[in-house]
This record gives structure tokens, sequence and C-alpha cells, in this order.
């Protein structure tokens, strides 16, 4: 009997051992917070094929839904018109129903025209003035981008600093390996009476100003900003490549009325009068 015994005991150790545990880290368990079927599997919430793709609205990891593109359209895409579209798995946008030819670097160049504002003095005297269109093409070298930027500054309205002085809308893109996607909070300033334009935009977490490096007589800069400024979100430049050793160069054309513009060649000279020219 007690050999009996001693044998039932064995034989129930060995069966329980030899059973699956039920550990939820168990990788041998195909109902553990680990397997195909988990909260990080191919169909959880996080994946762009996830559920809620098709309900026409952006969620998680979706970079579009349906007809909600966020705020891209085609134009702001630097197409010149269209219907900006989605892909079905709202992984990415679809610019087939976009319209336009793209000219050189991938931008869709418009021809610049020129603007009538109101201006009003202090004294509440108001005057029409028209501004041209202030549209440039240029390059960008800094770090590992490079490429180039195209912007359009239209003027909407005019305040008075001792002169009529324009103030702009701008829209901006950049290409990059021939893909062409929207500047962050990009902002042309005309420069007041001396016209030292600017144009500051931000790009990957990097604020950049597009500035000049040499100023003539009477402190004015004679040709198109030739160079960058690494600022902070404030303006506050951390990086100066403007210098009188002008470090962080760049080529700036502007778009002629007939939408052409002159190649982008580094013709840089100092301008004349310029006091840190010996």
């Amino acid at each position: 009997m007690k050999n009996l015994i001693i044998f039932a005991l064995i034989t129930f150790f060995l069966a329980a051992t030899g059973c699956d545990d039920d550990d939820s880290n168990n990788s041998n368990n195909i109902n553990n917070t680990n397997n195909s079927n988990n909260t990080n599997n191919t169909n959880n919430t996080n994946n762009t094929n996830n559920e809620n793709c098709g309900n026409n609205v952006i969620e998680g990891a979706e970079v579009c839904d349906g007809s909600d593109t966020g705020e891209n359209t085609c134009i702001s895409l630097g197409y010149e018109g269209g219907t900006l579209g989605c892909l079905t798995d709202c992984s990415a946008l679809d610019t087939t129903a976009c319209t336009g030819e793209a000219g050189p670097y991938g931008f869709f160049y418009r021809n610049p025209s020129t603007q009538t504002v109101t201006c009003t003095d202090t004294e509440g005297n108001e005057t029409e003035m028209d501004f041209v269109d202030q549209d440039f093409v240029c390059t960008i070298e800094y770090g590992d981008v490079s490429g180039y930027i195209y912007f359009q500054a239209t003027a909407v309205d005019c305040e008075m600093v001792f002169y009529e002085m324009p103030v702009y809308n701008t829209t901006g893109w950049i290409s990059l390996d021939g893909e062409v996607s929207p500047l962050e909070t990009p902002a042309y300033d005309f420069g007041g009476g001396h016209h030292n334009d600017f144009f500051t935009f931000a790009f990957d977490g990097v604020y950049y100003k597009y500035y000049h490096s040499s100023f003539g007589y009477g402190w004015r800069a004679c040709q198109n900003m030739d160079c960058i400024q690494i600022t902070d979100s404030e303006g506050v430049v951390s990086e100066d490549g403007c210098t009188h050793e002008r470090t962080i160069p760049i080529v700036c054309s502007m778009i002629n009325s007939d939408g052409t513009f002159d190649d982008l060649i580094d013709n840089f000279d100092y301008c004349p009068g310029d006091p840190n020219v010996e």
C-alpha cells in the first residue's frame, strides 16, 4: 500500500511540471501579453492600418484619413491646383489629382504681380500703394540639409514706419532630393526703407534666417540675400553665418514677372562702401 501511494505522488508531480505555467510572460503561451494578438501587434491602435482608417478623421499615426488631409492642400504642397487625396491605408497623402507641371527643383512657380493695398498714416489719412510680389528661389546648405527653397510673398497690408512699408503674407516650400514639402512659419520682411530684406522659416526643428553679409553706403544691402543665420524660436541668433566671412552662404534669385529667374550661381561680392572691406 505504501508503494502505491509513493507511485501516485510521483505520477502527479510529473504531470504538474509538464503543464504550461500560464505565466503572462511565457513565450510558449499563445495568450500572453507579447503574442501576435497583443496591443503592439499589426492591428494595434498605433498602426496606420487600424480600424479607424477610413473614418475621415486623422487619428494616431495617420498622415491623413480620407478627405481629412489636415492643413495640406495641393497648393500648399506647391502644385497649381487640384484635389489632394489620401492613400487607402492612411499612410501618406495622394497627389495624383493635383495639377500643374513642376519647374526647376520641383517647384510650381507663379508669375509675380502687383498688389494694391491701403496705407494709413498716423493722422488717419489713407493712401493706396502698389507693391510687387517678392518671390525668390534659393539654395539651402546647412548640416545634412542640402536642397532648394522657394517662397511667395504677397503684399496684403501696409504699415507706416517713416515710409509706407508693405506687410506680406508668405508661403514657402523646400525641395530635398526631388521631394517638395511646405516650410513651417515662412515669413518675408521687406527690411525697412533701406530694403535690407530677410526671410525666416523653420524646418526639422531648426530656425533659419536668410539675410545679408555685406552692407554698403548708408547701411544698404546691394544684392539678394546671401547667407544664413541660425536662430531660436524667438529670433535670437545662435549661429551667425552672415558675418564678414559669410560662413553659411546661400544663393537667391528673385522670380521675374514672367516666372523666370537667373541661374543659382554664387556671384557674391562685397557692397561698395562696406566698412568691413579694407
